[in-house]
């Protein structure tokens, strides 16, 4: 137990310290403020433009997403960092699988990330008409299951990022898709039969859902199928690792 808490504390300080958001102040109020609180604008000006009735569901659903998808990027950037450097391999060399390193990559983004979603939701909160205090208790009960699938998104992504040349590749992906398929600025309910059966098996979609109507099974459902990515990076990051003992190459095209 000593040495998994040991090498926990050494993976949660290298990750602080490779950390670029807090190397100047700009930086920090950029990364943790400024382009969070433009992300979650756009989406509610997308909103407005296409005639939404509920702003603030829009907001809060992007408040929501925005968490998710910062915790899974930050995994991803610091393991796609540690295999570029070839950490990730001498990690993966010692021990097959390490939870120890997996939430130490994890610790710092989920710390980044919560502190962007308090100033985010508050923003949505100050700058809706009707100030409901109730449905900020809600958002921010379904912000601690936005944090967990951003975790478990985030290790699936960075695991199967293992294995490309693009290691950023999963990120990407879900930054672009998440939004759409969870329906932060048109509701699920509007969307084709087809659409909405690809949403029934996104994770956060039942967050979003839970906004305005539903229960906690919809958020346990988010998290079961949020761990299902998880496994299944997993599984392709061991694959990785051991064509990367035998000296194969995924940094190259």
């Amino acid at each position: 137990m000593r040495d998994v808490l040991a090498r926990l504390r050494t993976g949660v300080r290298v990750s602080w310290a490779s950390s670029v958001t807090f190397a100047t102040v700009g930086t920090a109020v950029t990364t943790l403020a400024l382009l969070p609180l433009l992300d979650i604008a756009f989406d509610v000006l997308m909103g407005a433009d296409l005639a939404s009735d509920d702003l603030v569901r829009t907001g809060y659903a992007a408040c929501l997403v925005s968490l998710a998808v910062t915790v899974a990027s930050g995994v991803v950037s610091a393991v796609a960092t540690d295999r570029n450097l070839g950490v990730f391999q001498e990690v993966c060399t010692l021990r097959r699988l390490d939870p120890a390193y997996w939430l130490a990559v994890s610790l710092v983004p989920l710390a980044l990330a919560t502190v962007t979603g308090v100033l985010s939701i508050g923003a949505v909160f100050v700058l809706s008409p009707g100030h409901d205090v109730a449905l900020l208790a809600r958002v921010l009960l379904l912000s601690l299951g936005a944090l967990a699938c951003g975790v478990l998104l985030g290790v699936g992504a960075a695991g199967l990022g293992v294995s490309l040349p693009d290691p950023y590749l999963g990120a990407t992906l879900l930054a672009s898709a998440l939004p759409v398929l969870v329906g932060v600025i048109v509701p699920v309910s509007a969307y084709p039969a087809w659409l909405r059966v690809v949403s029934q098996v996104t994770p956060l979609s039942g967050a979003v859902s839970t906004l305005t109507a539903g229960g906690p099974t919809l958020v346990l459902r988010d998290l079961a199928l949020s761990a299902v990515w998880c496994a299944a990076g997993l599984v392709v990051s061991q694959v990785a690792v051991h064509r990367l003992r035998q000296g194969a190459r995924y940094d190259t095209v």
